[in-house]
């Protein structure tokens, strides 16, 4: 493979031959997850030193990669990115480690602090609110019913409810949207992340998820829409407003 872009993922803790294998697959999927890119990125070897896999990016793969791993702690991080880079984190941590991942012969892209990084205490709170997504699971025979909802950026939420709810939602599986209302269970983690720990649903409705262009079509097809004949529409809504 020509025009390959290499990245060292050094583990000060292990040395290739005392990292056992099932340690390296771990950590190799998590490094997947968060390099994004399946079809493009490759393992190439564990190098001598302390253990350092190496990992290849096909050259038009770069961008891509590079822009997803400049998301890692800002918020415009994507959940599977960050709960890959936490998971690495609590890995190292367990095996009193620490790693960084760079370029090779190049600079530092990511640190990750592991065994260094400082922990909060657990903090539980249950609160009622929201959760929005497509309902991908739904199974059970208890009274308490297992309920699967699949939000953006493909975070799951494993929740619970009753027969009769269970029912329902059942029908709008791998279909429309559905907001879903109840009590949950949320932990900070020591590492000071919010994580849903069980959330019982309560009630729902099913949202609309027709196509915004659609919408604007539709409301400018209502007969006696005045909107049309405006010369500045935005400019009288700013009038509405107050603005």
């Amino acid at each position: 493979m020509n025009d390959l872009i290499h990245y060292d993922f050094r583990i000060d803790a292990w040395k290739p031959e005392t990292l056992p294998m099932v340690k390296l697959a771990k950590y190799l999927a998590k490094l997947s997850v968060m390099f994004g890119d399946e079809n493009h990125v490759h393992f190439m070897k564990v190098r001598k030193g302390s253990a350092i896999p190496e990992i290849a990016v096909e050259y038009e793969a770069a961008p891509k990669v590079t822009a997803r791993l400049q998301l890692v702690g800002t918020l415009d991080a994507p959940p599977d990115l960050e709960k890959a880079n936490l998971e690495i984190n609590r890995m190292l941590r367990e095996d009193n480690a620490s790693a960084t991942l760079r370029i090779k012969n190049g600079g530092v892209v990511l640190n990750f602090p592991g065994k260094k990084t400082p922990l909060a205490e657990e903090v539980v709170v249950h609160e009622q609110g929201e959760l929005d997504g497509i309902v991908i699971r739904v199974g059970g025979k208890d009274d308490s019913v297992p309920v699967w909802i699949e939000g953006g950026g493909k975070i799951i939420y494993k929740c619970q409810t009753n027969r009769d709810i269970a029912r329902q939602l059942a029908t709008f599986l791998f279909d429309k949207p559905v907001r879903i209302a109840g009590n949950g269970r949320w932990c900070r983690t020591p590492e000071r992340k919010w994580e849903l720990e069980q959330f019982d649903i309560k009630s729902f409705e099913v949202l609309d998820d027709t196509q915004l262009e659609q919408l604007v079509d539709d409301l400018r097809a209502v007969e006696g829409n005045p909107w049309n004949e405006m010369d500045d529409p935005q400019a009288e809504l700013r009038k509405l407003r107050g603005n």
